[in-house]
């Protein structure tokens, strides 16, 4: 990443209710329909050097080119999405980026004196980190490394929302 502009291929915001706010940014934005992911529990977990747990459900959807991601976490527990959004709290957390190499993306930042907040990766293939970016970019920076299967989703969404008529905010999804 070092030399280049940075692509930004998606932006999460840390929501408590997930289908109300899918129907905001709906009517508000004229974004959708969202692909609803619900009760997550992600796998592999490493928070700030130790193993750690992520349960959410999140909410997916196209604008051009970009991703917009809406997280509703489900627990309390210090976490990458809890450190910087308490229960109760919602507000913008992260960009994602997209990498063919995780490890050289992390180094590029570690060279920057920036470190992992949370790592992790799922069964399909698909790995992520966070960077702790918070205090220069006001956001964490997701990097991710996707699975075809996650690239597929994300096509996916592409064509939901070319072709949506504005009614249908939500549709059922599924990481698989």
């Amino acid at each position: 990443m070092t030399g280049k502009s940075t692509r930004i291929f998606q932006t999460a915001f840390i929501v408590n209710d997930l289908e109300e706010s899918c129907a905001k940014w709906a009517r508000t934005m004229g974004i959708g329909p969202f692909t609803l992911l619900e009760n997550i529990d992600l796998p592999n977990i490493i928070y700030r050097g130790e193993p750690g747990e992520l349960k959410l459900s999140a909410a997916l959807a196209a604008s051009g080119d970009l991703q917009v991601e809406l997280i509703q976490p489900h627990h309390d527990h210090p976490s990458v999405y809890r450190d910087y959004f308490p229960t109760g709290q919602e507000g913008y957390h992260h960009i994602g980026v997209l990498t063919d190499d995780l490890a050289s993306s992390i180094a590029d930042f570690a060279a920057k004196g920036i470190g992992i907040v949370c790592s992790g990766g799922d069964p399909e293939g698909t790995e992520i980190a966070y960077m702790d970016t918070w205090d220069d970019a006001n956001c964490l920076t997701e990097l991710i490394r996707p699975a075809e299967s996650y690239m597929e989703m994300s096509r996916m969404l592409q064509v939901e929302a070319e072709n949506w008529d504005g009614q249908q905010v939500t549709l059922p999804g599924s990481l698989r």
